[in-house]
């Protein structure tokens, strides 16, 4: 009689681990999956971060060669005053 309340509490554990186990098998290919989506969406984002990246430098890149450009124009502008005010000087001067 003993035996066989002890052979029902070890099948009953059995069945119990049994249960746990596939739940846990379940679990850890879920988690394979998601970790390979997960992959998948770092590798995207690191590939994102990198254009960023590639644009920052060529904007940077860009509005130093604009800031070069305006500068050239400026400098271009005072030239253009320094003549207008000396070429009116002269005007007024011979007149």
């Amino acid at each position: 009689m003993a035996s066989y309340l002890v052979d029902v509490v070890l099948l009953a554990a059995l069945l119990f681990t049994s249960v746990r186990v596939t739940k846990m098998h379940r679990e850890l290919v879920r988690l394979r999956n998601d970790q390979g989506d997960f992959a998948t969406v770092l590798g995207k984002t690191t590939d994102a971060v990198d254009d960023m990246v590639l644009m920052v430098r060529e904007f940077s890149a860009d509005g130093r060669q604009l800031v070069n450009v305006l500068g050239d124009k400026i400098e271009q502008a005072r030239q253009a005053i320094v003549d207008i005010d000396a070429h009116d000087g002269a005007s007024r001067g011979s007149a």
